[in-house]
């Protein structure tokens, strides 16, 4: 038995390993982006449109680089204190 069709995009990623992968499958929901580091599966969602796997995606990069921005500030700020 074969398996269905799938084909694997990545969308965007980051200095820390983290990236973004868009999964497009035959079946439905096709379309499944999945955020990842190293091993572990930070977020994960399958959605019927490409374009709003698209935006979903976008909105995750834009959470975690805030959330990474504010990492460094809060640390900056420790190590002058």
């Amino acid at each position: 038995m074969t398996s269905p069709m799938m084909t694997i995009e990545r969308l965007w990623a980051m200095n820390d390993g983290t990236i973004c992968l868009l999964v497009e499958r035959a079946d439905v929901p096709r379309f499944e982006i999945c955020v990842a580091r190293g091993e572990a599966v930070l977020r994960q969602n399958r959605l019927y449109a490409r374009g709003s796997a698209l935006m979903l995606a976008e909105t995750w990069r834009c959470t975690l680089a805030a959330i990474r921005a504010e990492q460094s500030l809060l640390a900056a700020q420790s190590a002058v204190a």
